[in-house]
């Protein structure tokens, strides 16, 4: 065997209800020590043996060291073990460092880092292919966890929120966190529920710990914050708690995480003229794409399925009126990539052409005299010219044709104008086409030659997507987002070639016994693969030919004897198809072929 790949995801516990995935955090893994009671460790509980380090222990593991991963936005890793002396396939240590701690917010002074051991592991490996290979997944508890968040000053609070007696949840609503102070009350943060009436604020030690006299004087006799909350919605408060809630035992001192169930009593009426973003194509935002993965939970008219990704221009659907409390409204988008946190307006190169309504001109047609015509509204990026008001080239009585397009360009913020004479109440439908590969550029993984493993797997990006409305000129009224799409734009690896051909052979270099197909597959969303043979001539089926669906694909040599086979030339053919989508058409797929004579 080739090697030893070791793979996993790493999350963290705020509360059994809330978790969240390392990212950004790097995996270690270490020989353990020789005088080390390997058994014993590698049997006992995770929880058990975590183990926060000093430098000088960090330092002493060094040179044990046996490979290292950074987590992705969603906590997977993959390390490669090689068997040269360095790793046998026996029990190591895992350790985990991290210079932050996910969604911290930025301090002042840059937090140390730290490491500890998570547990000592003996691999189960399996077979596959030229390669050994485990899995581990684990969440770390969240006593330890939240200890572990709160020495860098990272305090977070997850929470929902329902319809009192009813268990509905309560989307859109804007959920605010107070610290009860005996000098005044620290504003914590706020945060809009999601669909599913879920929330999360995240905030610093330094957000309640300061005074009007801070950084000079920072008072907090307590460890931690005395929580209460208020809710509000479209302007309408839900629910206003008062300090003395925050004075109770379930609310006074709370650690660096906190779990909260919230209801109100009024029924919310649905928000007809809200702005809202509601799908990705034709994927709704919240039902239709996992909040843990971004990936798509079931197909959609047809096309997607289950763990599907993204990729290609993206239509992002939704509502946004004409006007927002009697003033022209304006809306826009911005994107974050979850591993690179901060907020990015799409606007520009990020821009693909999309219709997103129309309105009526006096425009002459067909030489006929001037009537009200149809004309599309489309939203363009970077290139485009704004049109406003067309101009026509012919006077009246003299046929124009069709109406060229109203094209809107976002400005440099993103934010785009609602056609005030566009039809109907506003812009209903696709409200902008984010074009993908402008955040993650489409290009064809490298392989390693076919028949042999790739040695640098390509992965796509994490995007948290952000929705905002305004009134022209004022501040943001209304926003909700998608807290996480997965996508992905690399070309998948396919690489076919016959054995023979190595030599100085040639599809012309007549092939009398058999041929070695050499082969591999690579994508992180494989949907399927596999290898066929055809030929003019009538030949004797061949054993079954490799083929597969599995996430990374696959590589190998496969021999096939063609010695009955009748002289004529025959085509070797591999196909490739991706789970991806861009909401409403799928991969199509690709194939390679190679062609020989017998």
């Amino acid at each position: 065997m080739s090697r030893h790949l070791f793979k996993g995801r790493l999350c963290g516990l705020i509360c059994k209800e809330c978790s969240e995935p390392l990212s950004g955090a790097t995996l270690r893994l270490y020989r353990p020590p020789q005088a080390q009671d390997v058994v014993s460790l590698a049997v006992a509980q995770p929880k058990d043996t975590l183990t926060l380090l000093d430098d000088a222990q960090i330092n002493e593991k060094s040179t044990r060291l046996l490979g290292e991963a950074v987590l992705d936005a969603d906590g997977r890793f993959e390390i490669a073990l090689d068997d040269k002396g360095r790793y046998d396939g026996g029990p190591f240590e895992i350790d985990v460092h991290c210079g932050t701690v996910p969604r911290q917010k930025p301090p002042r002074v840059p937090p140390k880092s730290r490491q500890f051991t998570l547990t000592t592991l003996q691999p189960q490996w399996r077979e596959r292919d030229d390669h050994l290979i485990a899995a581990w997944d684990y969440c770390i508890p969240f006593r330890w966890w939240c200890w572990f968040r709160g020495l860098f000053g990272a305090w977070t609070i997850c929470g929902t929120v329902t319809v009192c007696g009813k268990q509905i949840p309560v989307s859109g609503a804007t959920v605010s966190a107070f610290d009860a102070d005996w000098l005044a009350d620290d504003a914590l943060g706020s945060a809009i529920t999601d669909g599913s009436g879920h929330f999360r604020i995240d905030y610093s030690a330094a957000d309640f710990k300061r005074t009007p006299f801070s950084p000079f004087i920072n008072i907090e006799w307590t460890g931690g914050p005395d929580l209460y909350f208020r809710i509000e919605s479209a302007g309408t408060t839900l629910l206003a708690e008062t300090q003395a809630r925050a004075r109770q035992p379930d609310r006074e001192n709370v650690g660096p995480c906190f779990c909260v169930s919230l209801c109100v009593d009024v029924e919310q009426q649905p928000p007809f003229d809200n702005p809202l973003f509601t799908h990705v194509g034709d994927f709704h935002i919240y039902g239709d794409i996992s909040g843990a993965s971004g990936l798509t939970n079931s197909a959609v008219l047809g096309h997607g399925g289950p763990g599907y990704g993204f990729f290609g221009a993206t239509k992002l659907r939704g509502y946004c009126p004409k006007q927002i409390g009697g003033t022209p409204s304006r809306y826009r988008f911005l994107y974050e990539d979850l591993a690179n946190p901060g907020l990015l307006p799409i606007t520009g190169g990020l821009v693909y052409p999309v219709l997103v309504g129309a309105r009526l001109i006096l425009w002459d047609t067909f030489g006929t005299g001037l009537a009200w015509t149809f004309q599309s509204i489309y939203i363009q990026g970077a290139g485009a010219t704004p049109d406003p008001t067309p101009t026509p080239a012919l006077p009246p009585g003299t046929p124009w044709g069709t109406p060229p397009p109203h094209v809107v360009v976002p400005d440099a913020d993103g934010w785009i104008a609602v056609d005030q004479n566009g039809l109907d109440d506003g812009f209903y439908g696709p409200l902008i086409r984010l074009d993908t590969t402008a955040v993650q550029a489409a290009l064809d993984a490298p392989g390693n030659g076919a028949g042999n493993a790739v040695t640098a797997p390509k992965n796509g990006v994490d995007l948290r997507i952000v929705y905002e409305a305004a009134p022209v000129g004022g501040a943001v009224a209304f926003t909700n987002a998608l807290d996480r799409i997965h996508i992905n734009n690399w070309g998948e690896v396919n690489l076919l070639d016959l054995q023979e051909f190595a030599g100085g052979g040639t599809p012309c270099s007549k092939i009398t016994n058999a041929i070695n197909i050499q082969y591999t597959v690579d994508h992180e969303l494989t949907a399927s693969w596999s290898i066929g043979i055809s030929s003019a001539a009538a030949f004797p089926p061949p054993p079954p030919l490799p083929s597969g669906n599995a996430p990374r694909g696959g590589q190998g040599t496969h021999f096939v004897n063609v010695g009955a086979w009748p002289n004529c030339a025959y085509k070797v053919v591999l196909g490739t198809v991706r789970r991806l989508t861009d909401g409403e058409n799928d991969d199509s797929g690709r194939t390679v072929e190679r062609i020989f004579c017998k």
